[in-house]
């Protein structure tokens, strides 16, 4: 028995080429005709925006969106000082198991101290 041939690879140049320039064409004019629409609309393609902003910006309520302006909240910063205040004070820990914190720079003398001085 013969086996059937094989027929050549072969790729549609023509017809790829021709479809990508179709297709830059469409897209081309779709371009254009999307500027026309804008500058109809808008009689300019660039929005102008004021200098100043929107009259609600910096407002805690914008629409039905309340938000606190991030300059005026002090979270990290009271966050920051309770942390801080934690470090320099005396405290409990675990007031059950009878445990506590000291402030942190005396905590590093005494670690020096038992560890011989840094050696």
């Amino acid at each position: 028995m013969t086996q059937p041939i094989q027929e050549e690879d072969r790729i549609a140049t023509g017809k790829i080429i021709a479809t990508a320039i179709i297709s830059l064409a469409v897209f081309g004019v779709g371009v254009i005709w999307s500027i026309s629409i804008q500058r109809g609309e808008n009689k300019s393609i660039v929005t102008q925006v004021s200098p100043a902003g929107p009259a609600e910006a910096g407002a805690p309520e914008v629409g039905i969106v309340y938000q606190w302006p991030f300059n005026v909240s002090q979270f990290g910063a009271d966050k920051k000082a309770e942390l801080q205040a934690r470090l320099h004070s005396y405290g409990w820990t675990d007031k059950n198991a009878k445990v506590v914190h000291i402030p942190i720079d005396e905590a590093m003398k005494k670690y020096v101290a038992q560890s011989g001085g840094g050696k």
